[in-house]
């Protein structure tokens, strides 16, 4: 595993992280700090780099065990982020359980892809 790798499988842990402390933007704490509500605010433009990075750090890394589960999180993120203009055309209840549903999915994958390049 090379160095540029690595830095972009670490930007592309960040960048997940930060997608997935959207919802603290309407929290309590959000209210009383406003910097997260500044932070948060950028979930669509850390989806996108995410996607743009990940990618990056698949082709860099190459063929190896964890690659199926990298793979499979990249498209659903994908397809995740290609799904975007369907909110405006659905319902905000349907289009926030379609979206929380694939990010969960894609979290969990993430979660297994670094477990099995890690063992492997």
């Amino acid at each position: 595993m090379n160095i540029l790798e690595k830095i972009l499988a670490l930007i592309s842990v960040l960048l997940l992280i930060l997608c997935m402390l959207a919802p603290l933007k309407r929290a309590e704490l959000a209210q009383k700090h406003p910097w997260i509500r500044h932070v948060t605010g950028f979930h669509a433009v850390y989806g996108v780099i995410l996607l743009a990075t990940g990618l990056a750090h698949g082709i860099l890394a190459g063929s190896g065990p964890a690659m199926m589960t990298g793979k499979l999180g990249w498209m659903l993120l994908l397809i995740l982020t290609l799904l975007t203009p369907l909110k405006k055309k659905t319902k905000q209840v349907l289009w926030r359980r379609i979206h929380i549903a694939l990010g969960a999915a894609v979290c969990v994958l993430m979660v297994v892809h670094i477990v099995q390049s890690i063992i492997m």
